[in-house]
């Protein structure tokens, strides 16, 4: 299915209308079904595959791929839309998007994997690990990490078709490698919803590291830096520690898939032998679906071979020249995800571009406006780690149930739809918002209903340029947007029984 690079207003000539669909076409190929469209050219987050005019806060789920990065694409892939990508052309490609992304992150000697989402990222981390013992998986926060990532982390394919198209049975392991690979879930917040302290999450991963060594396995401990609700935990200098007293006993992965992060950030978690995972499709506003995994030298230099498994997960170029044993990993090009790689990294670079002190401002001026959203619709926000950092300023998180109580997780997860498909005609404007997470229970006992104000570096790039008067009616407007399109949805939603989950 072909698709008109901006639904809404294209007036390319006919020529560069087809060039334009075909890259659409190109942007949605090379993934799993997550990253299909339907008739509509919507994925199942509600994202479109060309660009959008939307108003698009929904960038701690996904994001469309912009008008600036598109256009990129277009001039620098028009004449070769209708060719198949070789395997050849395609490692040289993502070699030199290695050098752009080691001079941007300031990187030396890194192992840098791409893959098609976060969630098979996980994959990149039990690798580094393997060493022919039995995995235990240490998962921080599952319901504020990628849904599939429960699977992933412990070495099981977590749908029926892999990104490179071929059908496993979801939910077995990848290789017999991990197949007694076990999972263990440590919680970030506690029963009211309130962030654990970073001392007690650290202690809680030291102990399962030493459950896990008392048996004679190797623990792959995951924390986190920027969750679906902006979390850090534990927190960095928690983290060193940690990894000074259990380091040799453990591999260490950051989910940083968010990248609500500053390069020297990522620096300091490599410095200490973390492997780094991060997304091009939320922060970076690339769009849909994208990962990039940094692995330090000395995790690359003591791994042990691929298992043969991964020749159902990745393609050769994807993973580096001198990892050990990827020549297991069959040859093949991948134009999708090198395209959304590419749009990514043109986001990453725009943004580093910008001027700090406008961003902040930016920044401030959105957390004003959001404060002010929340107060006028009787809201709450769902409390953060009480750290000021990229993760927790740009992205808040809405608790709903406290204006109204009927409103639980399947409530606001029919709210979020209903704005994706509804709020133009409803409002004149499209409006993308954050789908909901689980943070904390009702008093009933049922999760919470929430939904995610977040900024991107694409809208942050757009909203930079406006004078600071004209970006705070530019913002008030949005706010008032969005505050309407929740209570219209809230109102639908609330007035018919939702239908049970699925699973």
């Amino acid at each position: 299915m072909l698709f008109a690079a901006n639904a809404f207003d294209d007036r390319r000539s006919p020529p560069a209308r087809r060039q334009a669909a075909r890259l659409a076409d190109a942007l949605a190929s090379g993934g799993d079904r997550r990253i299909r469209p339907d008739a509509g050219g919507r994925n199942q987050y509600h994202a479109t595959v060309q660009p959008s005019d939307a108003l698009a806060y929904g960038s701690s789920t996904i994001s469309s791929i912009s008008q600036y990065s598109f256009d990129a694409l277009l001039d620098g892939w028009h004449d070769r839309l209708e060719r198949p990508m070789a395997a050849s052309d395609y490692a040289d490609a993502l070699a030199m998007l290695r050098l752009r992304i080691a001079d941007h992150f300031g990187l030396t000697d890194t192992s840098i994997v791409f893959a098609a989402s976060g969630t098979d990222l996980e994959y990149v981390g039990l690798a580094a690990a393997h060493n022919g013992r039995p995995i235990t998986a240490v998962l921080l926060g599952r319901d504020e990490v990628g849904s599939g990532c429960i699977h992933s982390a412990a070495g099981r394919f977590f749908a029926a078709e892999t990104a490179i198209g071929a059908r496993v049975v979801a939910q077995s392991a990848i290789d017999p490698a991990f197949a007694g690979t076990e999972l263990v879930d440590v919680a970030v917040r506690d029963a009211a919803g309130r962030p654990r302290a970073s001392a007690a999450v650290a202690a809680e991963l030291a102990r399962h590291i030493d459950n896990a060594a008392a048996r004679g396995r190797r623990a792959v401990v995951h924390v986190v830096h920027g969750s679906k609700s902006g979390l850090t935990l534990p927190a960095i200098g928690d983290v060193e520690r940690l990894f000074a007293s259990h380091g040799d006993a453990a591999t260490f992965v950051v989910d940083a898939c968010q990248l609500r992060m500053a390069p020297g950030v990522v620096r300091r978690y490599l410095a200490l032998g973390c492997v780094v995972l991060m997304t091009g499709s939320k922060f970076a506003g690339g769009p849909p679906f994208s990962g990039i995994a940094l692995v330090p030298a000395s995790l690359r230099d003591r791994a042990h071979p691929l298992p043969e498994g991964y020749r159902r997960v990745a393609t050769r170029a994807e993973w580096p020249a001198d990892w050990p044993g990827a020549d297991v990993l069959a040859a093949s090009g991948n134009f999708g995800l090198l395209l959304r790689l590419q749009a990514a990294l043109f986001e990453i670079e725009r943004f580093a571009a910008l001027p700090e002190e406008r961003v902040a401002d930016v920044i401030a001026r959105f957390s004003h406006h959001v404060m002010r959203l929340v107060k006028r619709l009787e809201l709450a926000e769902v409390p953060g780690a009480g750290t000021s950092c990229l993760a927790t300023e740009t992205l808040r998180t809405l608790d709903l149930s406290v204006r109204w109580p009927g409103c639980d997780f399947d409530v606001a997860r029919a709210m979020h739809g209903l704005i994706a498909r509804q709020s133009r005609q409803w409002l004149g404007h499209e409006i993308r918002l954050g789908q909901p997470v689980k943070t904390h229970q009702m008093s009933d006992g049922r999760p919470a209903g929430t939904l995610r104000l977040s900024l991107s570096m694409p809208l942050i790039a757009e909203l930079v340029s406006l004078p600071s008067p004209v970006l705070d009616e530019r913002l008030d407007r949005d706010m008032s947007l969005v505050g309407a399109a929740i209570s219209a949805s809230a109102s639908m939603a609330l007035a018919k029984p939702q239908p049970a989950p699925i699973g």
